[in-house]
């Protein structure tokens, strides 16, 4: 429904039930003022695709692969690489008097509190050697469509299953590595090789890893936390001194600074595969829906081009108050994929940069609508969000100076997770999840 025939309705609906009319003057001149509300007006809606995201530099690392109806196939890799051990010469040395047997080597990561998808299902993880070592660019940054060449076959495959919260083991993942590696390590500690003495000299020597998905997995997404602990690289083995026995464990730890993840999708078999980084998807050619998700870079913007329909109304026109509701599709969410808890509304300047729209201009609080959620019925989820300001900016601007908003994850989950939402136009089928603004105005008759 185009903007002037929603307005006509309104009109004709809301003249019949507001009656607060009133004056204001003196004896030379008479201002007649009215209030209205304006509901159920169109808000156009597109889909559009961001420029890649940076994911050095981040608190987790990514690993899996889950099919979205909604999204597509959504594949995570990660990479990084390690400091070489530090050990002991008391131990390691070639005229040491203990004996060092190796016992084994593993990798251990630890789960971060993220996930995207069924983590009930059977994951597979395929852990490659790095064929060339991690460059960052010129800005010291990676980003989701980066990569690093491996081998064709992986140095180990491994089955493994999410635990759930409380579980025994429910932090870590501790996945065994060949054992001729560790092997080469414990020779190379014993001979003092300069390959050990300084991080550039080891990843010479191996310059990291990749943790990838099985190609036919269909689970999650994991996340798993990147820092000056996790992930380690931990070699056990037995130290014998005269008649004294002990076993030891030794760690290389992760090089978090070059660590990043790679996120592939597929689209083919969705509503969003004709989305490219040119162009935009109006929600008229996606079943009347939009989508959002961080990391993949896909966010909405929302304009209002027969905002000036308004000024039909009468000789001069106050917009008082607009509130916009954003009511997620239902079934398009579940507990493996959790609703983000805020979203950012952005203003987009006529170059299409993002800018934050300020609740109050004299603060620095960013405009940014909470999840107000009903569990109980399932009927009355949505986002909200105060656009008097920038409608009242907008109430006026003619071609070129007109603006749009820009609907995204809030930066948290924007650039940290996976996170993802799926929105109604106002035309959308279900009337429960279609977008609502609600405008109430002012309008000044003179006599």
């Amino acid at each position: 429904m185009k903007f002037a025939s929603c307005f006509l309705l309104c009109f004709l609906f809301f003249a019949s039930c507001i009656s607060d009319h009133f004056s204001v003057g003196d004896n030379l001149v008479s201002v007649k003022g009215r209030n209205m509300i304006i509901e159920d007006c169109t808000v156009e809606l597109e889909s559009h695709l961001g420029d890649s995201s940076v994911t050095t530099g981040l608190s987790r690392i990514f690993e899996g692969r889950y099919h979205s109806p909604d999204f597509g196939v959504i594949t995570a890799h990660s990479y990084f690489d390690f400091n070489p051990p530090s050990y002991s010469l008391s131990e390691f040395a070639p005229d040491a008097i203990t004996t060092v047997i190796f016992d084994s080597i593993t990798l251990i990561l630890r789960y971060d509190n993220f996930s995207y998808g069924d983590t009930t299902q059977i994951q597979t993880m395929n852990i490659y050697k790095l064929q060339q070592i991690i460059e960052l660019d010129g800005r010291n940054q990676l980003y989701t469509t980066s990569s690093v060449p491996v081998g064709e076959d992986p140095w180990v495959t491994y089955k493994f299953h999410r635990p759930a919260e409380h579980w025994e083991n429910d932090t870590l993942l501790e996945l065994r590595l060949p054992d001729e590696f560790g092997l080469e390590l414990v020779n190379l500690m014993k001979t003092q090789s300069d390959l050990l003495k300084t991080y550039d000299n080891f990843r010479t020597y191996f310059k990291g890893i990749k943790l990838s998905p099985g190609v036919d997995d269909n689970a999650a997404v994991n996340s798993f936390v990147i820092n000056n602990e996790y992930p380690i690289i931990r070699i056990y083995y037995t130290t014998i001194e005269g008649i004294t026995t002990e076993e030891r464990k030794l760690d290389m730890t992760v090089n978090s600074t070059t660590a990043f993840s790679q996120i592939e999708t597929d689209r083919s078999e969705t509503l969003l595969y004709p989305l490219g980084y040119n162009n935009s998807l109006p929600s008229a050619e996606t079943d009347h829906k939009v989508y959002l998700q961080g990391l993949t870079g896909l966010y909405t913007k929302l304009s209002f081009p027969d905002l000036n329909e308004i000024l039909k109304l009468g000789k001069h026109i106050i917009i008082s108050s607009a509130i916009l509701y954003v009511y997620p599709v239902l079934g398009t969410y579940d507990d493996f994929t959790p609703l983000p808890t805020n979203l950012s509304l952005n203003y987009l300047d006529e170059n299409g940069k993002a800018i934050d729209i300020y609740v109050d201009p004299s603060t620095t609080t960013v405009q940014s609508g909470t999840l107000v959620e009903d569990k109980v019925y399932n009927k009355n989820t949505y986002y909200v969000f105060d656009v008097t300001s920038y409608l009242q900016y907008e109430l006026g601007m003619i071609g070129m100076y007109k603006s749009s908003l820009q609907l995204f994850l809030d930066d948290t989950d924007k650039n940290n997770t996976l996170k993802s939402l799926v929105l109604g136009d106002s035309s959308f089928s279900n009337e429960e999840n279609r977008i609502k603004l609600i405008i109430q105005v002012v309008i000044y008759d003179r006599d």
